[in-house]
Formats: structure tokens, sequence, C-alpha cells
């Protein structure tokens, strides 16, 4: 009996240990779960513009799915560099609700990229950005960043896995 009251501690310690998230990004990519479901289910609904004329009648619609439809595919890329000192502190700043920034791919200094996002999914990595007569190039680009401070120049190892990354792309 003197035993079980050191035993019982350790045995609740392991069992709440095995029962907590699994590597530094999990509670993140839990998030990533759940807003993409809730963007599932946006998408899945099956209402009717409600509509009005000028006069503030209703004008009759109703919802008839079509079967011509696709993603969406992204036209463009922009790679911008991180402007901060580590892969790890560009990763921070882009799991965290209050900096509203993010991307679909990181490269890291050793050449390891990270997705961050579905490629057909819009990241917030532009800005407000326009190129010729597009004014929202978050709405049709994917987001690359490069780990890099902005004063040291990109390593081998990046610029390999760049060029892998957008002819996989491509």
């Amino acid at each position: 009996m003197k035993n079980y009251r050191y035993y019982l501690p350790l045995l609740l310690s392991a069992f709440i240990a095995s029962c907590s998230p699994r590597g530094p990004y999990a509670l993140t990519n839990k998030v990533y779960k759940n807003h993409a479901d809730s963007i599932t289910k946006v998408i899945e609904m099956e209402q009717p513009a409600t509509l009005t004329d000028s006069t503030g009648a209703a004008v009759a619609s109703e919802f008839v799915g079509t079967v011509n439809f696709n993603m969406r595919k992204p036209n463009y890329v922009i790679i911008h560099f991180t402007a901060q000192d580590s892969a790890k502190q560009t990763l921070q700043t882009f799991t965290v609700v209050k900096t509203q920034v993010s991307a679909h791919y990181v490269v890291g200094k050793d050449g390891k990229v990270y997705h961050m996002l579905n490629d057909y999914l819009r990241a917030w990595h532009a800005g407000i950005s326009k190129w010729g007569s597009i004014s929202d190039m978050n709405s049709c680009s994917i987001g690359i960043e490069i780990d890099n401070n902005g004063n040291e120049p990109f390593t081998d190892a990046q610029v390999k896995s760049l060029l892998a990354l957008l002819t996989q792309l491509k």
C-alpha cells in the first residue's frame, strides 16, 4: 500500500502525457483542421442568395448546383524573404492569430520546406498588393517565404529546395 501512493502520481502523469498533442505544431495543426472543416461546411451549403430589388421587394432565387467547377488554380507565385532570424521564428509568426499573416510555404536555411497551407486556399502573404489590373494578389497566388533576415545571402540548400518546389508547383 505504501508503494501505491508513489506509483499513482507517476501513472497519472504518464496517462496525462500520453493524451497530450504530439510535436510543437500539434495545436496549430488542430486549429488548421478545424478551420478547414468550417470552410468545407460553408462550401457545402446550398443556400440561395437572399436578394432584394431597389424597392426592397424579395427577388425569387434558389440554389441549383452545377457539375462544372473545380478548385481555384493560382496563377502566380510570390517569393518573399521572411525578414526574421530563423524558420522557427517565422513559423511562430505564421501560427498565431494576432499577426494576420501566412504563406503557403517556408523554405528554411537548411533547405527544409514547410508546407503550411493547401495551394488551393488563400494565404495572407501579399498584403495590399497589385499586379497590373489585379488588385488582390492573395486570391490568385501562392506565397513562398525564404528564411532570411535580409542581410545575408540565401543558402545553396534554400536555392535547391526553392527550385524543386517551383518545379513541383509548375
